[in-house]
């Protein structure tokens, strides 16, 4: 009875400590929106502006999909990129906010930072920050404003662990693939990396999901089967994949340089599919102005060439 006893207690005992301890396996994030419920239900018109435009930006940390943060509770500095080069730094600023925890059906009170911003100029801006730790995080955005979006793009950063998109993420749609490659620092190409892409969720959807998860599927576990879609690198740090929703998304991947493990994070739109031809009315098929009765010229002047080839 006392082993038994001691065992249970053992357990218990572990079992407080791992509910205690940081969830590791969360992501820090850039995403837009004034808060956290905001940030949720934001769209590919939130990070394709006008010039002018003032954002607020979250520094978050969780899992998107299930409606899961952790706290971030010290400041930090976010870095934006201009168009033209130029740097900034942009102390954040503390924020609490009460939510639905989803996953508990409870609410409860989560903590992150939070910058607001006004892009000036026309072109891709670059936000990046870096949460210290056992693995430092490094998160990446992209803010694409007015007509200039055309370049720069595909901008490397420099950091010790980034991804660099070859497909130009402000014209992204639901279906279309993304190429780009995870890299070091120095631009070499992190070989056989493990990263997956994951997107964001209302709190109504991600409850909804995961009732529909729960009843369906052996195992709770099967929400990251779904959402956390996982893939690898290859030798030269290159990969492919297919997004399959509109809304906001976060690629992830951790890897090791110079003795320091880190993760990498970076969060872009992506549009409804706006083209196809289902979705076209027929009397938009066909698009030439007059086109059946240039059809209809060509016909009479063929009749009348081959009769005259006949009388001859």
């Amino acid at each position: 009875m006392l082993k038994r006893i001691t065992a249970i207690g053992f357990i218990s005992l572990l079992i407080l400590l791992l509910a205690a301890a940081p969830a590791t396996a969360h992501n820090g994030a850039l995403i837009v929106g004034d808060n956290i419920t905001d940030a949720m239900k934001a769209d590919y018109n939130d990070y394709i502006i006008k010039e002018g435009t003032t954002l607020s930006i979250l520094l978050i940390h969780g899992h998107g999909f299930e409606y899961d943060f952790g706290n971030i509770s010290e400041s930090v500095n976010v870095t934006i990129v201009s168009p033209d080069g130029t740097k900034k730094n942009v102390a954040t600023q503390t924020v609490s906010e009460e939510i639905d925890l989803i996953l508990s059906d409870e609410k409860g009170t989560v903590t992150y930072q939070k910058i607001n911003y006004n892009f000036t100029q026309s072109g891709t801006y670059f936000l990046y920050a870096t949460l210290p730790g056992e693995t430092i995080e490094l998160v990446k955005l992209a803010i694409f404003v007015g007509e200039g979006t055309w370049d720069d793009w595909n901008k490397n950063l420099g950091l010790p662990l980034e991804f660099t998109l070859y497909t130009r993420m402000s014209g992204l749609a639901e279906g279309e693939t993304v190429y780009g490659k995870l890299v070091y620092a120095n631009g070499t190409g992190a070989e056989n990396v493990k990263y997956y892409v994951e997107p964001v969720k209302t709190a109504e959807e991600s409850k909804a999901l995961q009732e529909m998860l729960v009843s369906d599927y052996a195992t709770g576990e099967s929400i990251y089967l779904i959402y956390s879609k996982r893939a690898m690198t290859d030798e030269d740090g290159r990969f492919v994949s297919t997004i399959s929703e509109q809304g906001v998304w976060t690629f992830v991947a951790s890897a090791e340089a110079d003795g320091t493990s880190y993760k990498a994070t970076y969060t872009f739109p992506v549009l409804p599919q706006f083209y196809g031809t289902e979705s076209i009315p027929a009397e938009a098929e066909n698009e030439t102005p007059g086109f059946g009765m240039v059809l209809a010229v060509l016909a009479i002047i063929g009749v009348g060439a081959f009769m005259f080839m006949r009388r001859k």
